[in-house]
């Protein structure tokens, strides 16, 4: 493909997707800009309303909006939903979503043809030279509620010594276990090269990029089996109820053959690593232009 101008809209900060997306839209060639711009692309609906307007602005621009989730849990989902469907996502060019769980959410309040593109992991890898000295590490937003940290503490408390002993990261502390803060990328892939765990117990997430990042890293991650997400990504020999003692059983019933149910998490992680490379998620975002601007 031949350069263009893009621009990307949507939060901005060290932990989100639109840096990456930036870096690797730069990395193929193309430029940043909000001057007529060929392509406009919001990763979030944070950005939707810059991104309309400068569509409006520029009206030859191809404006994909991009779709998170639909957050079930939260009061007035429907209406909330509605609205950004009615506003934004009827007057978008093409809408994207994260992962096929979301696409099926969506589509019972958008009725267009929505493409799945998902977002970029962070820049992590396979380190075989890295012993796993580390029993259990946690990765998000620790106090939102869909991710059920609760469940870490509970299930943790079991297991002598453990409580105090797992390792946490992100921008929230929970107020147990060895919190770390947010960390750097290689860090963070020193953390999921050197743990035989990674817990997310989420009621729900559009991805849950803790769990592609654990197997890229041939780490196994524990997952619940009402989140959607995780039965789309992840070996159903990792999941388990939302439930402590299924969570415990869980991890000791690995624990007896660990080195074959890690490879059975690292050989998923080599394809993840491919799919969910930022490049790779760039030149996805550059398909959907590409096609409808030629169509």
């Amino acid at each position: 493909m031949e350069p263009i101008k893009f621009f990307i809209f949507g939060a901005d900060g060290f932990t989100c997707q639109v840096p990456r997306i930036k870096e690797a839209m730069l990395n193929l060639g193309h430029v940043i800009s909000e001057e007529s711009p060929d392509l406009i692309y919001a990763n979030d609906p944070t950005g939707y309303k810059k991104a309309y307007l400068l569509k409006k602005k520029f009206p030859n621009s191809f404006l994909i909006l991009n779709f998170l989730d639909v957050p079930w849990h939260f009061p007035n989902v429907e209406e909330q939903t509605k609205l950004l469907v009615d506003y934004f996502l009827l007057k978008a060019d093409a809408v994207s979503v994260i992962s096929y769980k979301v696409k099926k959410d969506l589509s019972k309040f958008l009725n267009k043809k929505i493409e799945v593109i998902y977002n970029p992991i962070k820049d992590i890898f396979y380190n075989n030279k890295i012993n796993k000295n580390n029993n259990f590490l946690y990765v998000g937003r620790a106090n939102d509620p869909i991710k059920r940290i609760n469940l870490v503490k509970e299930s943790l408390s079991k297991i002598k010594n453990e409580i105090s002993r797992v390792k946490i990261c992100g921008s929230e502390n929970p107020g147990f276990g060895n919190y770390l803060g947010v960390v750097t990328d290689a860090e963070l892939n020193n953390l999921y090269n050197s743990s035989k765990f990674v817990l997310l117990p989420s009621k729900a997430e559009g991805i849950g990029l803790s769990m592609i990042e654990a197997m890229v890293c041939g780490t196994i991650p524990i997952t619940c089996s009402d989140n959607l997400t995780a039965k789309e990504f992840s070996p159903l020999e990792f999941i388990c109820e939302p439930k402590p003692e299924s969570i415990v059983n869980k991890i000791s019933e690995i624990d007896k053959d660990y080195e074959s149910m890690r490879k059975i998490s690292f050989e998923m992680g080599k394809k993840y690593k491919i799919q969910f490379d930022k490049i790779c998620i760039a030149k996805n975002i550059l398909k959907i232009f590409d096609s409808r601007v030629k169509n």
